[in-house]
């Protein structure tokens, strides 16, 4: 019988799901459930505990904190933020993932909590060079778009959306009609300033290894733009998943798999 590694007698590695620009903890909800399913079917109805703890945060301005002003928000807000739930769950033996924005904060976080995770793994994470912007890992096009959005919100004090088409064309390839329809209706504004905000990380002082999960289908991170970032950390390992920019929605399963082999 295969026993929960947690009865079983070793120790279990936690984990803190970061999520991508304008996106929530619920993007992250297929690839939860695949990941704390029970091993055993059917399930023993009485567990002294859940074997692997998985929590996504809300970045600030995002997800279920949408209430706030996302464009204001900047990327040591969304550290604070990964810092509240690592404290308030206890997490020592824990790894951190980020999705693609939510890769750049992770890396950020990584040097700066108190408790550091054992590895922070990258889903088509963002690593901007030295003083650069995360929005420049995106397409022209995204590019201006965004630049657009940031100077009509601040002619007219709020939040603007980025266009549907343009969510759809760049992250929902590889999605079927529902998913699509999903992704795009749970999509809030973006975080402009985050996205825009120059950002120095010190790779060089990250205390735990990185791997980095290359898409290989994504259209608003290309492949090779990933690989090039990847490049950026030393000694990362780099793992490649047939995917687009939506992973987490369109592979759950493969994605939860690889995160939970990620030791």
């Amino acid at each position: 019988m295969q026993l929960n590694s947690e009865l079983a007698g070793e120790k279990v590695t936690d984990y803190l799901l970061v999520h991508g620009a304008g996106q929530g903890a619920w993007s992250w909800g297929k690839v939860w459930g695949h990941m704390t399913a029970p091993v055993e079917h059917p399930p023993r109805l009485y567990r002294p505990r859940q074997g692997v703890r998985v929590r996504a945060v809300d970045l600030p301005g995002q997800g279920s904190d949408a209430a706030d002003d996302a464009g204001l928000v900047d990327i040591s807000e969304g550290v604070q933020a990964i810092a509240r739930v690592v404290e308030r769950e206890g997490f020592s033996d824990y790894i951190i993932a980020g999705h693609e924005l939510g890769g750049t904060v992770a890396l950020q976080a990584a040097t700066e909590l108190p408790v550091a995770p054992k590895r922070v793994v990258l889903l088509a994470g963002i690593v901007p060079a030295n003083r650069g912007t995360p929005v420049s890992a995106y397409p022209l096009l995204a590019r201006c778009t965004i630049s657009l959005c940031r100077a009509l919100g601040s002619l007219v004090g709020r939040d603007i959306q980025v266009p549907r088409g343009l969510i759809s064309g760049y992250m929902c390839r590889g999605l079927d009609p529902m998913q699509r329809v999903e992704t795009v209706g749970h999509l809030g504004p973006l975080p402009l300033r985050m996205l825009t905000q120059s950002v120095t990380l010190n790779l060089d002082a990250l205390s735990c290894p990185v791997t980095y999960i290359v898409l290989g289908d994504d259209r608003l991170i290309s492949p090779s733009q990933q690989r090039s970032m990847a490049a950026r950390i030393p000694n990362a390992t780099v793992i490649e998943l047939d995917a687009a920019h939506q992973a987490a929605t369109q592979k759950p399963r493969e994605l939860a798999e690889l995160l939970l082999a990620v030791q």
